[in-house]
């Protein structure tokens, strides 16, 4: 130990860090020389600083300034320049910039220190916001090296520059840097700084709208930096922005807060960590947590100097205001003002805001700022282009110009283009997070333009994720979380102690976040589907009526499309109708345990708030097709007097029922399948099944059940339901080895073409986004987007019993060679005399059109 250099030593410090550690150690004991000592003590000081102990780092790092007082002026810059770095690190901001400036400054012009110096000057500069000043000193900094011949500090020179070419924009630029860095770091068997270079790469990837390729580039930087020990929070703060982006808010708050703990000594990487957060949880909908963050952020920011981060506190705190009712035109104002030059998204999200909070008081002003915002339109990733056609779209709103839907229309491109690179029907759906805007002017200019173009643009702004069936991931390593999954939710069923269900549900909540996120990181096909044109839907319609109901500014209109013609009616207000589906589903559920309940008021009045004037549209004995908002997708429609005696389908979309309408089957196969522990035992199932494949009891693994599932003409499956709506994707059936859930029926090559499903809750959807940009997820609503062309589900809690009953009077309509609608139309009349039998049957909904 005692040949190796100071220099050596220093060079040790990355590639070998263990064996660093203890030649430092054994140095400061074990010699007198104030240059050897200094060189010791910094290496102990970077050691301690990537460690994350910056209050020690400092502590080693003066005993090394001081000790290379008056030696050579390039041994005390260079320790002096390490200094700056950690008080940096520190949220010292202007005595790191002391020490760094006086290193330039004492540092030989042309020596080999110098370039060092200006690269760690040049990281502080970055980190504070100030780029320009960051790249200058990277400038000269990066030839230095080259000249000198220095491979491992020019491939760390050009990794730096291409981090801060990043956050300015310049993604060409700073790709071409990061790959000249790969292979110096490669020739040289830098191991671990190739780390650093890849998770650039992934940021760009990111930067450039490779969602899927970014996540999935991160969870493998993950596994890396694990094997080496490495503190992992600048991975953590930038997955997080990219699960934000994909809208998986609560993995990016789980993300941020696995690595809170390591930021406590690092005041620099807790404000960011903070700030991020906040944007977390404006994500998560929690708008009053989000502005403590970016308080607290904003009050470290300022402590350690950092304008740039400052502002970027502010614009989260200004959006948290504005959910809470709280925005402010002058804060929005001088946000955009602040943000003016800026080159990243954010600039073009403060002068949305800006002009979004003029528009009601300055129209003038409000497009001031709502053109700059839409400068970005023709450029930038496909998320970042929809922002800025919502912000042309509505300067011509405020502006009182017409192509107002012209523009809405681009953003909803965009947004499509942003889909069709996600493997995961979450994140699919997702996107709608993101439309809600759009969709929502798009609506409110296309009542003013009739039925047709009511129904084409509500269209564009629903259930999108349904337009293509969606593969799950072929991962051994999921399959193996997946099958602990059902093993797990199989003891949660049958464990007694609370504790022990406690630590189940958490294992399995983390093992469902990692398929999840394995899901997230798998890109799509690139595929996007167009909405049905409106003559496609009238042929497809043939004698049924259409009731498309479209949420505008919060009032109900309905657009009924009868034998080619079409007619657009006022309803009421929205909010009238969601309070008579709440009072109509809980008469519902009383009726269902045999408590004696008038259902007649409520059904009149669920009629009256769901269709008004609509009924006298309606012909005796037509088929309905009802397509209404996602948060409507789960009333009781089969209760409303004028829809009770008819055969009567829901959809999503007026899409999702054509594209079910052009799906056909060649398959006659039946399968029946009961599930354990039913109170019924699958009563249906034995006098059901006839020649048909049945499974049940210990047969009815998910395995097994997936299996005859796949390309089936008609299945039943009689079992116990689950719906997750903390965690949608997980919504099951209980099979006897475990839940069946949503992702396993993207699993199936093909899926059945008409399903019957009536576990409890079966047909409830999780409802994502708002306004006229809503998407579903669920276990109905994955059987659709794969391509099934029928199912039949309960919308609420079930009486077994009952169910059997209703099941038995369905199966005998398809029989009869009757549709699903048309069958369950059928078991409702067959149910009329019978309360519990009543209630039962108008539970279940048959969705799609088979």
């Amino acid at each position: 130990m005692a040949d190796v250099s100071g220099e050596e030593l220093l060079s040790l410090v990355p590639v070998d860090p263990d064996r660093a550690a203890a030649i430092a150690s054994e140095r400061i004991g074990g010699t007198t020389d104030p240059v050897q000592l200094s060189y010791a003590h910094q290496a102990l000081g970077i050691l301690l600083r990537d460690g994350g102990d910056i209050d020690l780092a400092v502590t080693h790092l003066r005993t090394a300034r001081r000790l290379s007082a008056g030696a050579d002026p390039d041994r005390e810059a260079d320790v002096r320049a390490t200094l700056g770095v950690a008080l940096a690190l520190r949220g010292r901001s202007a005595a790191a910039l002391r020490e760094l400036d006086g290193a330039a400054d004492q540092a030989t012009v042309d020596g080999a220190v110098r370039p060092k110096v200006l690269m760690r000057r040049a990281h502080v500069l970055a980190y504070l916001g100030r780029h320009a000043d960051a790249v200058a000193d990277l400038q000269e900094a990066v030839p230095s090296f080259h000249r000198a011949g220095d491979e491992v500090w020019e491939a760390r020179a050009l990794n730096l520059r291409a981090f801060v070419e990043l956050l300015r924009g310049g993604f060409s630029r700073a790709e071409r840097d990061l790959r000249a860095a790969d292979e110096l770091f490669t020739r040289q068997g830098q191991r671990l700084e190739r780390h650093h270079v890849r998770h650039n790469l992934a940021l760009i990837r990111f930067f450039r709208g490779d969602v899927p390729g970014s996540l999935a580039a991160f969870a493998r930087l993950s596994a890396d930096y694990t094997a080496h020990d490495q503190p992992q929070v600048e991975l953590a703060l930038d997955r997080a922005r990219v699960l934000l982006t994909a809208g998986l808010s609560d993995e990016a708050v789980a993300a941020l807060e696995s690595a809170a703990a390591w930021t406590e000594s690092r005041p620099r990487s807790r404000a960011e960590l903070l700030v991020m957060r906040a944007s977390a949880r404006l994500g998560q909908g929690k708008p009053d947590l989000a502005l403590d963050d970016a308080r607290a952020a904003r009050a470290l920011f300022v402590r350690q100097e950092r304008d740039w981060w400052r502002i970027r506190a502010d614009l989260v705190a200004l959006q948290a205001r504005i959910e809470l009712g709280r925005g402010s035109r002058r804060a929005a104002v001088a946000l955009a003002g602040s943000l003016a030059d800026d080159r990243t998204e954010d600039r073009v999200l403060a002068q949305l805001l800006a002009g979004r909070e003029l528009a009601a008081t300055d129209p003038a002003g409000a497009s001031t700022y709502l053109s700059k915002a839409a400068l970005g339109r023709h450029r930038g990733t496909p998320l970042s282009r929809s922002t800025a056609w919502l912000a042309h779209a509505l300067d011509l709103e405020v502006r009182g110009r017409p192509r107002v839907l012209q523009a809405v229309g681009h953003g909803l491109d965009a947004l499509a283009e942003h889909r069709a690179t996600l493997g995961s029907p979450e994140l699919r759906a997702m996107t709608a997070i993101h439309s809600s805007d759009l969709s929502t002017l798009a609506v409110r200019h296309a009542l003013r333009r009739g039925p047709r173009a009511l129904v084409e643009w509500a269209d564009r702004g629903r259930a999108a994720s349904l337009s293509e069936p969606v593969p799950a991931p072929t991962d051994p390593v999921v399959d193996d979380h997946l099958a602990a999954i059902r093993g797990l939710s199989h003891r949660i069923g049958e464990e007694t102690d609370p504790d022990v269900v406690a630590a189940l549900v958490r294992e399995r909540s983390q093992r469902e976040r990692a398929v999840r996120l394995a899901w997230a990181a798998t890109s799509g096909a690139g595929g996007r589907t167009a909405t049905v044109g409106a003559d496609e839907l009238v042929e497809r319609l043939d004698d049924r009526v259409l009731v498309e109901l479209v949420n505008v500014d919060e009032r109900l209109y309905a657009v009924v499309v009868r034998d080619g013609r079409w007619r657009t009616i006022d309803v009421g207000p929205l909010a009238a109708a969601q309070k008579a589906v709440d009072r109509a589903l809980y008469g519902l559920r009383s009726a269902t345990r045999g408590r004696p309940i008038d259902l007649a008021p409520l059904a009149a009045r669920l009629e009256s708030a769901l269709l008004g004037s609509v009924v006298r549209l309606l012909p005796p004995d037509r088929p309905v097709v009802v397509s209404p908002p996602t948060g409507l997708l789960s009333a009781p429609w089969g209760l409303l007097p004028s829809l009770h005696q008819r055969p009567v389908a829901i959809t999503p979309s007026a899409t999702a029922w054509a594209r079910a309408r052009a799906a056909s089957s060649s398959s006659s196969r039946a399968v029946f399948v009961a599930g354990p522990g039913l109170p019924s035992g699958g009563g249906e199932v034995a006098p059901l099944a006839g020649g048909a494949t049945t499974v049940v009891g210990e047969e009815a693994t998910v395995p097994r059940v997936l299996s005859l599932l796949d390309g089936a003409g008609l299945v039943h499956i009689a079992a116990h339901g689950s719906f997750r709506s903390e965690s949608p994707m997980f919504s099951s059936l209980t099979l006897a080895d475990g839940p069946l859930t949503v992702g396993d029926i993207h699993r199936l090559a093909e899926p059945p073409h008409r399903i019957v499903l009536p576990a409890c809750r079966s047909g409830v959807v999780a409802a994502i986004g708002s306004g006229g940009g809503q998407d579903v997820i669920g276990f109905a609503s994955a059987l659709l987007t794969q391509g099934t062309a029928g199912v039949i589900a309960s919308i609420a809690d079930v009486d077994d019993a009952a169910t059997v009953a209703v099941m038995l009077d369905l199966h005998a309509g398809l029989a009869r060679g009757e549709r699903l609608d048309e069958a369950l139309a059928s078991a409702r009349r067959a149910a009329a005399d019978e309360p519990v039998r009543h209630a039962t049957a108008v539970l279940f909904a048959a969705m799609g059109a088979a």
